[in-house]
């Protein structure tokens, strides 16, 4: 599946991007920030730093304030320290923190929860996995701010702001100037929704990129022409939206064949279709079995006609960084990327890179990539687009042609990044797989963000979001009201998956820069490799015995009160949320004054307290007095950048369009 031939793993070799350096981690993060620093120190180690002494000597004792880890990035010479503050919500916000008061007041569950009926904990720490990677960014940026000579030591990111930035697309979707998307107040109509079941109790997904598989598909089960034209129309628009109301009828039919018949029926029509696995389908596949990293880091041999020395040769007391005279203060300053990506997962990892300064060369085809005209509209562009693609340099190239080709050469001559989501084996039939690209740039780093990766096991379904969801395990742990898996309809690894790319392009900046590869280097990432990484505590101890499941968003509950809805974290013990609010955890039926029934805990079964007898703020007030993470539930994405707690962190052009994660000095 790969469009590269076999590699050798720099992950395997003698040189790692990290050698010589060491992680400063605090003893025990704070509350809250357990997720995100593991990634940290997780990924950082794979890369080949080591454990130094719990904390930079810089480090300050923590405030009391609120969640706050210092972490360092130390070298072997003194230009090369790097040290990050990590926090839970922005500057100046002293309230107790966990992922559920994340989910809540970010809108995950607002946007999760469009399918299901209402906004809903996703079961998973997605938010602090999205800023342990944004977080290992930082310090990745950082260090090779170090070896370039741009004056860059220090770095701040929280969760909350990861989160605002990762999820920027549906708040500029729901603030377009013109004909913003509406986004409905819960209680949200219940709809019929994959996955779907089969007569043998099968539950899948399916996938068609164009009409005729979808058409073909169903009629043939029996669903009429009308409704498979209305349901295509939904179907397509629930990436963008993250809802799917889909006509019954389709759910009816399906349910009429076993699976096996299903599959038949795919596969003469051309649709894609996936059963859900569960995690412990997952703990046997290979790359979990050998915990396989979550990017590829790849040194190809040199061409010694074309060879060209690093910046800097590594060891020794010779350590003499690049000078860029009046740069700015952002560590990818003088940086060149090109990319040839479409969707959110390649584009997302270059606006990633532009944020932390590089400049991006985006290549499209004659007439510009389609998606720019989609609705909303914000200014010249789609308001979605314009979250992942403003500021970017458009070159329009045909790489079908072989001029076209000899155009995409050209632009890479002089760059630093290449990066490309076609689908497998397109980069060779192209002629512009990273041997190709050798031939003209030798010291570019050739990246390449799939979906499936390069793991073995045979074919795999298309390779969309909500498909690795299903199989990757993902969908297992991403439950309904009615404890049945489904894939979000939120792009949970498209969005990580732009990550974990941005991440694994800076890991082979930083091992050119440092010299600790001679060779040329590629890295891969893929949607896959993301969901390992948001699934990795839960799927950690394979081969040791059952794994101890981890506290999570699942240990709070979202219950209304007489005014809202707040959501409730902390260790989701009800003895103890109890305790916090004097009442005792009433029986599930009760409702409060909004008609709504008070939540349970996902996966838990626990009743949740009825605070139907007071307004927010006087439960969130008790709350946080008892050191409990509690925020207001946000039900309308498109007052996200009018909340005071976060308007600071949107700019307004045409639409909300979030701001970068991080800050630097």
């Amino acid at each position: 599946m790969s469009s590269a031939p076999p590699l050798t793993p720099l992950t395997t070799g003698d040189a790692l991007p990290l050698d010589g350096r060491l992680v400063h981690l605090p003893p025990s993060p704070p509350a809250g920030l357990a997720t995100a620093t593991d990634v940290v120190r997780d990924h950082l180690t794979r890369l080949g730093a080591r454990f130094g002494p719990g904390g930079p000597a810089s480090a300050a004792p923590y405030a009391p304030t609120g969640p706050e880890a210092v972490i360092g990035l130390s070298g072997p010479h003194p230009g090369q320290n790097a040290e990050l503050t990590l926090r839970g919500w922005p500057v100046g916000d002293p309230t107790p923190f966990d992922e559920t008061a994340a989910q809540a007041a970010c809108g995950l569950m607002a946007i999760h929860g469009r399918a299901t009926g209402g906004p809903r904990p996703l079961g998973l720490d997605y938010l602090g996995t999205v800023a342990g990677v944004a977080a290992t960014q930082a310090l990745l940026a950082t260090a090779l701010a170090g070896l370039r000579g741009v004056p860059v030591h220090r770095a701040h990111v929280s969760v909350a702001e990861a989160a605002v930035f990762s999820l920027g697309q549906y708040a500029a979707a729901a603030t377009a100037e013109e004909e913003p998307e509406h986004v409905p107040t819960p209680p949200y109509r219940r709809t019929a929704r994959p996955p779907f079941v089969s007569a043998d109790g099968v539950r899948f997904e399916v996938e068609a990129l164009d009409v005729g598989p979808w058409r073909d598909f169903w009629k043939e089960l029996g669903v009429p022409a009308k409704d498979i034209a209305t349901s295509w129309r939904h179907f397509v628009g629930r990436y963008a939206r993250a809802a799917a109301p889909l006509i019954t009828t389709l759910a009816q039919c399906a349910a009429r064949h076993r699976y096996a018949t299903l599959c038949l029926v795919a596969e003469r029509t051309g649709m894609s279709i996936c059963s859900l696995r569960t995690l412990a389908d997952r703990r046997a596949d290979h790359d979990v079995r050998y915990d396989d990293d979550p990017w590829e880091l790849r040194e190809l041999a040199q061409d010694p006609l074309t060879g060209d020395r690093p910046l800097y040769a590594g060891g020794g007391d010779g350590f003499v960084p690049r000078a860029l005279p009046g740069a700015p203060r952002l560590p990818l300053a003088g940086i060149r990327v090109v990319e040839s990506t479409r969707r959110i997962q390649g584009p997302l990892a270059t606006r990633l890179l532009q944020a932390l300064g590089a400049h991006i060369i985006r290549i499209e085809p004659p007439g510009g990539d389609p998606l720019r005209g989609v609705p909303p509209i914000a200014g010249d562009m789609s308001a979605r687009f314009a979250v992942l693609n403003a500021g970017k340099e458009v070159r329009e190239i045909d790489i079908r042609t072989a001029a076209g080709r000899r155009a995409v050469a050209e632009t890479v001559a002089d760059a630093d990044v290449f990066l490309h989501n076609w689908a497998p084996g397109k980069a060779a039939q192209l002629r512009l797989d990273d041997e190709d690209l050798a031939r003209v740039n030798p010291r570019l780093v050739y990246a390449w963000a799939s979906a499936w990766d390069r793991v073995p096991g045979g074919a795999r379904p298309l390779g969309t979001d909500f498909m690795v969801q299903a199989w990757s395990g993902v969908a297992d742990r991403v439950r309904t009201p009615e404890d049945t898996p489904a894939p979000s309809l939120v792009t949970l690894l498209d969005v990580l998956g732009g990550h974990i790319a941005a991440e694994g392009i800076l890991a082979a900046l930083l091992a050119r820069e440092s010299g600790a590869t001679a060779g040329r280097l590629r890295v891969d990432s893929s949607l896959l490799g993301a969901s390992r990484v948001l699934l990795r505590p839960l799927l950690r101890g394979v081969g040791r015995g059952p794994a101890a499941p981890p506290a999570t968003a699942a240990s709070g509950f979202v219950a209304p009160t007489s005014d809202g809805l707040i959501a409730v974290g902390g260790t989701g013990r009800s003895a103890e949320h109890a305790l916090a609010t004097g009442v005792s955890t009433g029986a599930t039926g009760a409702t409060g004054a909004t008609g709504r029934r008070p939540a349970t805990a996902p996966q838990s079964g626990d009743p949740a307290p009825d605070l139907s007898s007071a307004p927010s703020a006087t439960w969130l007030k008790r709350f946080h007095e008892a050191g409990v993470p509690a925020r207001e539930v946000v039900t309308d994405i498109a007052s996200l950048p009018e909340d005071p707690a976060f308007s600071a962190l949107f700019t307004h052009h045409g639409c909300a369009l979030p701001t970068p994660p991080w800050r630097f000095s």
